[in-house]
């Protein structure tokens, strides 16, 4: 074998200097980090499973999705949902169309009485 290197030291000088070469590349191209190991370990959920804990109709789910009022990765035909963005999203959902138990008691309250 034929190498163009006279010692091992410049050998190893050169591919010094071609890892240094890569790493600069790979900055200038912005390669994204590594995920932190948390993400990693994070619980994602199906539609029915998402649905069952919601206590919602899938129909629900896929319209949320639909209007991008739900963060979802989709894999395929398949929806998964992190749990974070679930509990965000029921937060801001019950915020937004909660219903107010005293109103809701009084309009029952008017209708039913007005009848009898």
């Amino acid at each position: 074998m034929k190498t163009q290197y006279r010692t091992i030291e410049e050998r190893l000088e050169h591919i010094e200097l071609a890892v240094q070469e890569v790493k600069s590349l790979v900055l200038k191209l912005g390669v994204p980090k590594a995920v932190p190991a948390e993400r990693l370990t994070e619980e994602f959920m199906n539609v029915k499973e998402l649905a069952k804990f919601a206590k919602v109709e899938t129909s629900v789910i896929y319209s949320a999705c639909a209007k991008r009022e739900l963060k979802f990765i989709k894999l395929g035909k398949l929806y998964k949902f992190r749990k974070e963005d679930v509990l965000e999203w029921l937060n801001a959902n019950h915020s937004r169309n909660g219903v107010d138990v005293d109103d809701y008691v009084d309009k029952y309250l008017q209708k039913n009485l007005l009848k009898g």
